[in-house]
């Protein structure tokens, strides 16, 4: 293991590297989407799990936010404002493009940042802090993530997450698209992927490595609980959310697939 900003620096090299196939296949599309006022690019048992809490009027961070339209969602539904932060400068941009075409520079504001290092000037702001797919598996400090993510959220405040299924990682996919458990759901050394972050297209291309970690269920209840945080609500998902291992979703014995979950900081 190497240390934390190693592996958060390699991500944010690889992440900006699948930033331009990413605007290839999205991003005209999506800036027409966006001007709709019923746009919504939240999976539906994200949307359901928002929905539990009056997101009306109220102060939003999404953390590793990509391109923001999934914070911009949030603002859709009700939300009042919303800061985005993402360590990769290029996604940032293309969420500034798209905050442009809503026309919500009052409503949006993006922080280009190492997730480790968002400014102190951030704490106890927000009424809800949101992260989506894939979010954990890269961070190699589940702890300190927590922390972070505590120190944002106002007292009596929520953290939701959605994220993959931390069984999901035992999978791997063949070249014949058929996923099969390959890996300890206990592993605890970190992958490394040199073949992009296409996981949309599914094109693999050489690029910069990125670092991934299995965090499992306890690692993530237990971070928020050792910040005395209370699980409110937490579902399993048995469908594809994440674009990985995809196949899964049709077989008969499938494992959970995703999860969505809402721990509440402490008033």
């Amino acid at each position: 293991m190497q240390d934390r900003k190693f592996y958060t620096e390699a991500n944010r090299v690889s992440w900006n590297e699948a930033a331009p196939r990413h605007e290839e296949k999205n991003q005209q599309r999506l800036l027409q989407d966006v001007t709709r006022t019923d746009f919504n690019a939240l999976e539906p048992e994200l949307a359901e799990t928002l929905n539990r809490l009056d997101i009306q009027g109220k102060r939003v961070a999404q953390i590793c936010c990509n391109n923001a339209k999934d914070l911009l969602s949030v603002i859709k539904m009700g939300a009042g404002s919303g800061l985005g932060i993402d360590a990769a400068s290029a996604f940032i941009d293309q969420g500034n493009e798209l905050i442009k075409a809503t026309d919500y520079q009052d409503k949006m504001e993006l922080l280009v940042s190492d997730v480790y290092d968002i400014p102190n000037e951030h704490s106890e702001q927000f009424d809800i802090v949101l992260t989506t797919v894939g979010v954990m598996s890269w961070m190699p400090d589940l702890s300190a993530f927590f922390k972070v993510i505590h120190n944002l959220i106002k007292p009596g405040g929520y953290y939701i997450a959605e994220e993959m299924h931390p069984v999901l990682l035992m999978y791997e996919t063949d070249d014949h698209g058929v996923s099969r458990p390959l890996y300890s759901y206990f592993k605890q050394d970190p992958w490394k992927d040199t073949v992009g972050l296409d996981y949309f297209g599914h094109v693999e291309y050489e690029s910069s490595p990125s670092y991934s970690f299995q965090h499992k269920m306890d690692d993530i209840l237990m971070a928020g609980i050792n910040l005395n945080m209370n699980l409110k609500y937490i579902r399993e998902i048995d469908r594809d959310i994440s674009n990985f291992c995809m196949d899964l979703e049709n077989q008969e014995a499938k494992p959970p697939l995703g999860f969505n979950m809402i721990m509440q900081k402490q008033g």
